[in-house]
């Protein structure tokens, strides 16, 4: 056994590994040949390991570490200060507490979450007008509160009800909805004469009535052949159109009988003769005799 441990021991020791021998010759062979008034140089024994086996490089894990809480991260509309320990709770809130610092996000987010939370401070902090107040002149007339919440509410399906909840780009979208029908208006008074108005005011009620009006396949198909009997009592020879061609002719016709059957039936007509009795009355005029 003692033999065999020296003749090992041997080996090893006249066994250099390539890379302790190749460490020592390139040190010396740069000693060689430096100048021989350069006295700086010693044997570089930095990359050379005892044991054969090269140094290992220790990697150390990067810690993060953001700024405190009380970083003031920005400013509300009122100028008061908006601190990072607001924007990490609202972080982690929207995320479920997978992100938990602002300073993890990239500066487009970082931005986004700025703007999340003055949207909130505004909504909970904003001073609102009384319904009298006037928020914007169209032409000189007066948009009052009142009208903008109630155009508001019914937009948002009653989830906003106050006009000055909204920012300032948000409320000059709303003013310009109200201000439309104002121009409108105007341009109407001016270019159009007041019979084209009253036409156009008609239309307007005929079209809202035709919509609470109901037509059906038998009454459409009795005027059909209402109007064929009248037609073929004139000329027998004469060519009907089938029924399926005219039903929305049909139908429209119907239409205009039942509205002006509505007018008329609550209508009253008074008729003043010269001697300013009116029909109502034609039955109390006494009858003239004759002289026998």
């Amino acid at each position: 056994m003692k033999k065999l441990c020296i003749t090992v021991g041997v080996t090893l020791g006249l066994c250099i590994t390539p890379l302790l021998a190749d460490s020592l010759s390139n040190s010396l062979n740069g000693m060689l040949h430096q100048k021989k008034d350069d006295t700086s140089g010693m044997v570089n024994l930095n990359g050379v390991s005892l044991n054969g086996k090269p140094k290992r490089h220790i990697v150390k894990k990067r810690v993060f570490k953001g700024r405190p809480g009380k970083t003031v991260i920005g400013h509300y509309n009122d100028g008061k200060a908006v601190h990072k320990s607001e924007a990490d709770k609202y972080i982690r809130k929207v995320t479920k507490g997978k992100i938990k610092d602002l300073d993890m996000l990239p500066k487009k987010q970082r931005l986004l979450v700025l703007s999340d939370l003055q949207k909130m401070y505004a909504m909970k902090h904003f001073k609102s007008r009384p319904a009298t107040a006037v928020i914007a002149t169209v032409d000189g007339k007066p948009i009052h509160k009142k009208e903008a919440n109630a155009l508001l509410k019914k937009v948002t399906a009653g989830k906003i009800k106050d006009f000055d909840m909204l920012d300032k780009k948000q409320q000059a979208m709303l003013v310009e909805d109200l201000a439309k029908p104002i121009v409108l208006h105007e341009a109407i008074a001016n270019d159009i004469s007041p019979e084209e108005r009253d036409e156009i005011f008609k239309q307007m009620w005929l079209e809202k009535e035709r919509a609470t009006i109901s037509v059906t396949s038998e009454e459409m198909l009795a005027l059909y052949e209402n109007k064929k009997a009248q037609i073929l009592a004139r000329n027998p020879q004469a060519q009907i159109p089938p029924y399926i061609s005219l039903g929305e002719q049909l139908k429209s016709e119907i239409i205009k009988q039942k509205i002006m059957s509505n007018i008329t039936k609550e209508m009253k007509i008074s008729i003043h003769y010269e001697n300013n009795e009116s029909s109502e009355n034609l039955d109390k005029i006494p009858t003239i005799k004759e002289k026998e």
